[in-house]
This record gives structure tokens, sequence and C-alpha cells, in this order.
């Protein structure tokens, strides 16, 4: 999930530590931003209860997964984990990759 933005992030971190000052300055803007993200991601709310089904959650968002079906079928989002997921892509665009997905979704699924 997010997988696009999470390689951009991680080019900026390269270069940061090869010492790119506006890399770092960069990385370090999103620190508190991608922390909220996987807070809400992998619901730390919940005791980690919903994480497995949220990493399916986006995915299905973006028509990549039919469903968020878990081996263990009581497995599911948590109360407020989804109302979560959408606040967490609104505030910060950055981390959603969903235009790079829907360019690609007719490859992928072919």
């Amino acid at each position: 999930m997010w997988t696009s933005s999470a390689v951009t992030l991680l080019d900026d971190v390269r270069l940061a530590r090869a010492g790119d000052h506006d890399a770092m300055v960069r990385c370090l803007a999103r620190r508190t931003e991608q922390t909220d993200a996987d807070s809400a991601v992998f619901d730390v709310t919940n005791a980690f209860r919903g994480c497995i089904a949220e990493v399916h959650e986006v995915p299905r968002l973006q028509a990549l997964l039919a469903n968020i079906r878990c081996l263990e079928p009581a497995e599911t989002l948590s109360c407020g984990q989804a109302e979560e997921i959408t606040r967490v892509a609104s505030a910060y665009p950055w981390l959603t990759d969903d235009a790079f997905v829907a360019e690609h979704l007719d490859a992928w699924l072919s």
C-alpha cells in the first residue's frame, strides 16, 4: 500500500544520508506525518487488531483487491479505522499513490 510514495521517501532518505540538505529537511518535515499514518494503518489505537485488514483496505479502495478477506474470518478493520485512513490520506496527500495506481491499474490487472 502506498508503495510509490514510500519509494520516493526512501530516495529522499538516501539523499539525506549522502549529505543533501534539502532532502534532509523534507524527511524531517514529514516524520510526524509518517508516524501519524503508521499509527492509523497499523491500528495502534486498538492494539494492532486491524493492521492486516488495513494493509488490504487501501489496495481494495484502489481496485487492486476485491475485498479485505483475511485468513482469520473474524479479522476486520477496527471500529473507526477506515475513517482514520481517510483522515490520513486527506491530511497528507503526499503519502498516497492513488494516481500512480490508477495509471497502471489496467496493465497490472490484465
